[in-house]
């Protein structure tokens, strides 16, 4: 019984190769309380740094791939704000840099106290709109 929790606990973590790890502490620096888990081919971390949450998806070679901030709903931008605004309040605020790229993944809630997922470029695009 015990390896079978121990199995579905522990599903998808996975110690990343060197690449991976060096490409870590080059882009972050040394962190503790990381949490490594394998999503197909690529490596995801999960950590804080100075009070945020990210999360680091690297390729097995070690590129980074993608970047995710838990950012504070304070940060949010004009154009982020009005997509929230027009559903209605913010709930949630993450940006996404893809290799450079900016996007803004936003959980907003309507009157009703329904929840949607938003997919928004940096300029307020929406790219995906989902109910929750």
């Amino acid at each position: 019984m015990h390896r079978i929790l121990q199995h579905i606990f522990h599903a998808g973590r996975k110690n990343p190769p060197k690449a991976v790890l060096d490409a870590f502490v080059a882009q972050y620096g040394e962190s503790l309380n990381i949490e490594w888990l394998k999503e197909n081919e690529n490596y995801e971390a999960v950590f804080y740094k100075e009070n945020t949450e990210i999360i680091a998806i690297f390729s097995a070679s070690g590129v980074l791939l993608e970047q995710k901030f838990n950012l504070d709903l304070s940060l949010v931008t004009p154009p982020v704000a009005a997509q929230a605004s027009a559903v209605g309040e913010l709930m949630n605020l993450i940006e996404i840099d893809r290799q450079g790229k900016i996007y803004y993944e936003i959980i907003a809630r309507d009157g009703m106290l329904d929840r949607y997922s938003l997919l928004l470029e940096e300029n307020g695009t929406v790219l995906e709109k989902r109910k929750l």
